[in-house]
């Protein structure tokens, strides 16, 4: 029995998203499971919160939470965590500064849910283009983040946060042409452009 995958979250692309296109770079079939009945579903979970994926193969069926232990896992388990110790390290460092920038642009992109003052959002895309000078420094001349071949779960991270930006913004990257190279190439990627056709 090879091993199934079951991604439970809310009907939304939030924080699942990148567990999604995770699937999609690896081209690997997955179950996308929306939970509408949050109260009643909240006790089966782990920790009480979304999302969770579930494997299941001959030994069984487990839970895993929380969002970013879930790309790590699929990074390894799919080869997408670089080909070695520097690749792996460069998607680290590349990981967690994207993650500082995700956390900052949340109270932008649910101003209206978390109720952001227009101050905080103003602030936020004036200094925007420093971030996105860190991350291009980040990139450097390499095609990925990881500096090998092939894409790694942080380009995964990179192309949904650079994507949530244009969407809201899309003259976000017009000054940065390695981080809009980088989205494009992503995008381009043919299981990942098979999945974004058809996303919802």
């Amino acid at each position: 029995m090879s091993t199934s995958y079951e991604l439970l979250y809310f009907p939304l692309r939030g924080r699942a998203e990148p567990i999604r296109l995770m699937f999609a770079t690896a081209n690997v079939a997955f179950t996308n499971t929306p939970i509408t009945n949050w109260p009643e579903f909240k006790p089966n979970t782990p920790l009480g919160q979304l999302p969770v994926l579930v494997e299941r193969s001959e030994s069984g069926e487990r839970q895993i939470p929380q969002s970013m232990a879930i790309v790590r896992h699929l990074a390894r388990v799919f080869d997408l965590f670089g080909k070695d110790e520097v690749e792996k390290t460069n998607a680290d460092v590349a990981a967690e500064t994207i993650n500082d920038w995700r956390t900052k642009f949340a109270p932008v992109q649910f101003a209206a849910f978390m109720n952001t003052a227009q101050t905080v959002i103003d602030k936020y895309w004036t200094d925007l283009p420093a971030t996105l000078r860190t991350l291009e420094g980040l990139l450097g001349s390499c095609t990925w983040f990881g500096g090998g071949e092939s894409p790694t779960y942080a380009d995964v991270l990179a192309f949904d946060t650079l994507d949530n930006h244009m969407a809201t913004k899309p003259e976000t990257l017009a000054d940065f042409p390695k981080l809009r190279a980088l989205h494009d190439r992503f995008r381009a990627l043919p299981s990942v452009a098979a999945y974004l056709e058809k996303r919802a």
